[in-house]
């Protein structure tokens, strides 16, 4: 008897863990991003580790995890992930700020309406020892509000 106890004791164990981790898993995955918007790339452009090609895409930064989130807009599918910074200044304009370098661009930062600045990092191109005016060109991107 104490047998079928314990085999009941560890199986209702189980199941109120993966209750439990069920409950949590929901409450993110419905937890609201701070900013949701869309941009176009009419270039391939480096981010991070990731290169986007031209096309539409989604850019939500996500409140728990404090990551801006880059899915290809017809697939879905995430394609970077880089930490956001948010420094919650006012800011009306929503735009990536794009280095170019020949036919080589990369972000290096990204202002959000309502959240200021929140991804920066060095210029890629400072480094290459090109100290020239093309190394510092940019591009700024429009980033447009998604609807709620």
């Amino acid at each position: 008897m104490k047998t079928n106890d314990m085999r009941y004791s560890a199986s209702l164990k189980l199941f109120l863990g993966v209750l439990l981790a069920a409950c949590f898993l929901a409450t993110a995955a419905q937890a609201n991003p701070l900013f949701t918007g869309t941009f176009k790339l009419t270039n391939e452009v480096h981010w991070g580790n990731a290169v986007l090609g031209p096309g539409a895409y989604s850019l939500a930064v996500d409140q728990q995890t404090e990551t801006i989130i880059i899915r290809d807009a017809h697939t879905g599918k995430i394609v970077a992930r880089e930490l956001a910074r948010p420094d919650y200044r006012d800011s009306d304009a929503s735009e990536m700020v794009v280095a170019i370098q020949g036919n080589q661009r990369a972000v290096y930062s990204v202002r959000l309406a309502g959240l200021g600045e929140v991804f920066q990092q060095a210029h890629p191109f400072a480094e290459s020892g090109r100290a020239t005016e093309e190394a510092r060109n940019t591009e700024a991107i429009p980033v447009e509000v998604a609807e709620k």
